[in-house]
C-alpha cells in the first residue's frame, strides 16, 4: 500500500503494476482503486498501469471539510501524484466522477494528459443529476452506507445484473461494507458530483479522447456522454450495447470494454 504526500499535505493511496507509458485510472463517487480489478490486468500487459484511491476514499487522507472536495481539486491531486512519482505526462481514463476529474485535468493540466478516456460522463450536473446523486448523499449523510451500497448498486449496475447475479451482487455489497469509505468523503464526492460544469470549456481540450456510454447506463444516461463527446473536437465515442451496458459496464462487460479501450489507446499510440 504505497502512499504518496501531495503539496497540499494529503495522502494517497496508489497501486501500480506493469511496464511501459503510464496509464493513469481515476474511479467514481465513493469507490476506491478497487473497482479496477477487472482492467488492470489487461491493462498492465502493455502500459504501466496506475490506480490510486481519491480524496476521501480509501486509505487517501479524508478532508475535513467535503465542500473542498472539487472536480478541479482532485485533477489537481492528479497531477501531483504524478509530480511525486517522476512521470511527465499519462494516459488518463476515468469512470463517473474519476470522467470528471479527466476533464479537468486536460483543461488544467493539458501538458500531463496524452490521452483521456472518459467513461460514463457529464459536462453538466442539471437539475435531473443533482436530484439522482442526491439519493446518494441521504444515506452519507445519516452515515448509513448500508443502504448507500444498496442504492449505488441499483443506479450503476443494469437490471439484469441485479436480477441474475445475486451471489456476485452480494459479494460487492459484502466487500464495500468490509472496508467503507468515510461517510464525509462520500459527501465530498457528491459534493464535487453536483458542482462539476465544464461544458463551455470542453472544446479547450486538444488531446485524443474516447467518451463511452452504456446504452443501460440508469446513473449518466447517454445523453450526457454524447454531449461530452460533441462538445470536444475530434472526440470519438463509443456505445456499449446489451443488457449489461450500465454505468459499470468495465465490471459487467469487463472484456469488451477492455477490449474497445485498449483497441483505442493502440490506435493513438500508432
Amino acid at each position: 500500500m504505497p502512499l504518496v504526500t501531495l503539496e497540499n499535505a494529503l495522502t494517497l493511496n496508489y497501486e501500480e503494476a506493469g511496464n511501459g507509458d503510464v496509464l493513469l485510472l481515476i474511479m467514481g463517487t465513493g469507490a476506491d482503486l478497487r473497482f479496477w480489478s477487472a482492467q488492470v490486468p489487461a491493462y498492465a500487459e502493455h502500459y504501466r498501469t496506475i490506480v490510486y484511491d481519491s480524496r476521501g476514499v480509501g486509505h487517501s487522507t479524508v478532508p475535513s471539510d467535503p465542500e473542498t472536495c472539487s472536480m478541479a481539486a482532485m485533477a489537481d491531486d492528479a497531477a501531483q501524484l504524478l509530480d511525486v512519482l517522476e512521470i511527465e505526462s499519462a494516459h488518463v481514463s476515468g469512470l463517473s466522477l474519476g470522467s470528471t476529474v479527466a476533464q479537468e485535468m486536460a483543461l488544467r493540466h493539458p501538458a500531463r494528459v496524452r490521452t483521456a478516456q472518459l467513461h460514463g460522463t457529464w459536462g453538466r450536473s442539471d437539475e435531473w443529476f443533482v436530484r439522482m446523486i442526491e439519493t446518494l448523499e441521504h444515506p452519507a449523510k445519516h452515515v448509513d452506507m448500508k443502504a448507500f451500497i444498496r442504492y449505488a448498486l441499483m443506479w450503476i449496475t443494469s437490471p439484469t445484473f441485479l436480477e441474475t447475479q445475486p451471489d456476485i451482487v452480494r459479494a460487492m455489497e459484502e466487500a464495500f461494507l468490509a472496508e467503507p469509505p468515510d461517510p464525509r468523503g462520500v459527501i465530498g464526492h457528491i459534493h464535487a458530483d453536483k458542482t462539476h460544469d465544464v461544458l463551455d470549456r470542453l472544446d479547450q481540450i486538444r488531446c485524443p479522447v474516447l467518451v463511452t456510454a452504456g446504452e443501460c447506463d440508469i446513473q449518466v444516461p447517454p445523453r450526457y456522454g454524447e454531449e461530452v463527446a460533441r462538445r470536444i473536437p475530434g472526440a470519438t465515442y463509443h456505445l456499449f450495447e446489451g443488457p449489461h451496458a450500465s454505468h459499470l459496464a468495465c465490471v459487467e462487460m469487463a472484456d469488451e470494454f477492455n477490449r474497445v479501450t485498449l483497441d483505442w489507446l493502440g490506435s493513438q499510440d500508432a
